[in-house]
């Protein structure tokens, strides 16, 4: 990657970061991947990987939405980390069930990734953890409902789906799914902030 075009990807990160008040930065790569669009937001690592196919020059916009769509969803993770620290009581406790409540959506997400426990437990540290009365409490219990309805967008499933059921059942599938992904409100909110300037 160009020299020019890492420090744009960072001054937008550091952008995103600053407007949306994240009390820490996740890291930022970039990585080929075949089955996302642009980018991709992991929880369980605590970093942004933007496509690289879009790294030139041509794709800035594009990309500056995308890393400000994903700063959104690290930020929405922070909180969800904070509430379920705050349910425990003890912050190595707490981001532990995080961890094993990222894992129950996600099971792959355990045997390929390394779990950041620092940038959870920086963020628990330096903002505190969310329970009844603190003024996110309400919103951080919407999050963790919405990621628990999250769907599952992998090619596998739908290559299962098409073995089981064959292609048609796949495509109704799908659609559905990404109905359901379209109006879930971590992705409203991602796209939302994106649109913002």
């Amino acid at each position: 990657m160009y020299i020019k075009q890492c420090r744009f990807l960072l001054n937008t990160l550091n952008q995103a970061v600053k407007k949306q008040n994240l009390p820490v930065a996740p890291k930022l790569r970039s990585g080929l991947m075949i089955n996302v669009f642009g980018g991709d937001a992991n929880p369980y690592t605590a970093e942004i990987t933007v496509n690289k196919i879009y790294n030139c020059r041509l794709f800035r916009p594009l990309l500056r939405k995308l890393i400000k769509h994903e700063t959104k969803h690290m930020d929405q993770f922070q909180i969800m980390a904070r509430y379920i620290t705050g349910m425990a009581g003890n912050i190595d406790a707490g981001i532990n069930n995080f961890r094993k409540f990222l894992i129950r959506r996600f099971p792959h997400f355990d045997g390929v990734f390394i779990f950041n426990k620092k940038f959870y437990k920086d963020t628990v540290v330096r903002s505190g953890v969310i329970q009844e009365g603190h003024p996110q409490f309400e919103k951080a219990k919407e999050y963790v409902r919405a990621y628990k309805e999250y769907p599952n967008l992998s090619i596998l499933e739908d290559l299962n789906v098409v073995a089981e059921k064959g292609y048609r059942e796949m495509l109704k599938n799908r659609r559905a799914k990404l109905k359901i992904y379209k109006n879930n409100l971590l992705e409203v909110e991602a796209r939302k902030a994106a649109k913002e300037k």
